[in-house]
């Protein structure tokens, strides 16, 4: 076990919660959920949804917080001390190049909410101006700029003053706006059907598609193989129950995504919108639907400012991996580390928003199912990270886990060092060992064929 003396924790075991909460509650939640809910046929998704949860998502987040705790210390430096004198550190590596290639194209997209707040909050929200604004130069570039800032200068406070203090204020403020917009759908005429929707389950719909992404939106959602949750794990206490905090996370994590269902799929069915229309759903539908809806700019500028404090949370949780590296590893202060991520961020965050526009002929191609498929720069680091770095990542922490260390490695690590109850500990191994590589292989390997 590594002493703490030297090193920032989370104050309270609920700010470590909120902080872990706030990573997994993000774009993937209010965003990517909905679309792939509705695309996928609604309530028969969200089952098996619920069931990766359970037998992927969170015996992966069991790990990856055992990983940071037992070492308080970075992501590398976190898989360094786990397996010393081994290759295994590279598996941290690889989940800090995923950070920092997501915060290129999640800046880009909390500057999109970022600018949605505004005009809604302005009452000049309107459908059908989504493609103008971002295949625009500068627009998006401001907003862009204006979300790292943000980020920036919480993330100058550390663990407790920047990153949990903002979470125990944006989190609860998220779930306050979220429940007042479920209020607002429980009163609109297609409040039934877009319940029955989301809960009504219709099996005869179920693809093998269906559960692949079921199983990939559990594993996106809940920020695992990115480096955070080992992060993140680093700043919890070494009296913190890691298996009630996965828990909590998870639980926490899927209860936005469903209310988010809830909010969204009703007003579709209102005002006779597509719900499985795709990634376009929030950014295209939804403003059409607050521009019909009486009173909408008030709750349009509420939705949207629930988007941008998830997808905040998420960037600051993402930033916090190359922060840590960069402090611990090569031994420099944090407002350096800070400043030297920003810059990165805003470089790879310039170069995805052109894409969407002026660079948008600019194209890099990935292996798919059906060939070589080319895409703009946001949309590729988008599935490369999604679709095989990620994986990757996680294949090998639950081989690491599960296989190469120790039994008593993960036992010291669910009862504090013997001071708690390991009772699911053996389930928990047989999910890490067979359960989770075989699933993530499986999406992986689906990716290609």
């Amino acid at each position: 076990m590594t002493t703490q003396s030297e090193r920032a924790t989370f104050a309270t075991r609920l700010g470590g919660i909120a902080a872990a909460v706030g990573s997994a509650v993000g774009f993937g939640n209010i965003w990517r959920f909905p679309y792939i809910t509705g695309r996928d046929g609604g309530a028969a998704f969200l089952l098996i949804y619920v069931v990766a949860v359970l037998v992927l998502g969170i015996p992966m987040m069991i790990a990856e917080f055992s990983i940071g705790r037992s070492a308080h210390r970075n992501v590398v430096g976190a898989y360094r001390m786990a397996a010393p004198g081994t290759k295994w550190h590279w598996v941290g590596m690889l989940g800090l190049v995923v950070a920092v290639l997501i915060l290129g194209f999640y800046t880009v997209l909390s500057g999109w909410t970022l600018r949605y707040t505004f005009v809604s909050l302005s009452g000049n929200l309107h459908g059908g101006e989504f493609l103008g604004f971002v295949s625009d130069t500068y627009q998006p570039l401001f907003w862009t700029l204006l979300s790292i800032f943000i980020c920036a200068a919480i993330l100058l406070g550390g663990v407790q003053k920047g990153i949990e203090r903002a979470s125990n204020v944006m989190m609860p403020l998220l779930a306050v706006l979220l429940l007042v917009l479920v209020v607002n759908s429980a009163m609109l005429d297609g409040f039934e059907e877009g319940v029955a929707f989301l809960f009504v389950p219709k099996w005869e719909d179920v693809t093998v598609q269906t559960f692949l992404d079921a199983i990939g939106q559990a594993f996106f959602s809940l920020s695992v193989a990115m480096g955070i949750l080992v992060a993140y794990g680093s700043y919890l206490g070494d009296t913190t129950k890691i298996g009630k905090t996965a828990i909590s996370v998870a639980v926490l994590d899927t209860l936005v995504a469903v209310l988010a269902g809830v909010v969204i799929f009703p007003a579709c069915f209102t005002y006779g919108q597509e719900v499985g229309q795709g990634p376009g759903l929030m950014f295209e539908t939804l403003p059409t639907v607050f521009e019909q809806m009486p009173g909408g700019w008030p709750l349009g500028a509420m939705f949207f400012l629930l988007i941008t404090l998830a997808g905040l949370t998420s960037c600051i949780s993402t930033f916090e991996v190359p922060i840590s590296y960069l402090q611990e590893e090569w031994h420099i202060s944090r407002r350096r580390a800070v400043l030297i991520s920003s810059c990165y961020a805003l470089a790879l965050g310039i170069c995805c928003s052109l894409a969407m526009g002026e660079w948008s002929d600019f194209k890099l191609s990935l292996p798919t199912a059906h060939g070589l498929e080319s895409y703009n720069l946001f949309d590729f680091l988008d599935n490369l990270t999604s679709r095989y770095m990620m994986p990757i990542c996680a294949i090998l922490t639950s081989l690491m886990v599960g296989w190469y260390l120790k039994r008593d490695f993960m036992h010291d690590a669910i009862t504090n060092w013997r001071t708690d109850s390991g009772w699911y500990l053996r389930p928990l191994l047989i999910l890490l060992r067979f359960v989770a590589p075989a699933l993530i292989l499986i999406i992986f390997v689906a990716n290609l064929l």
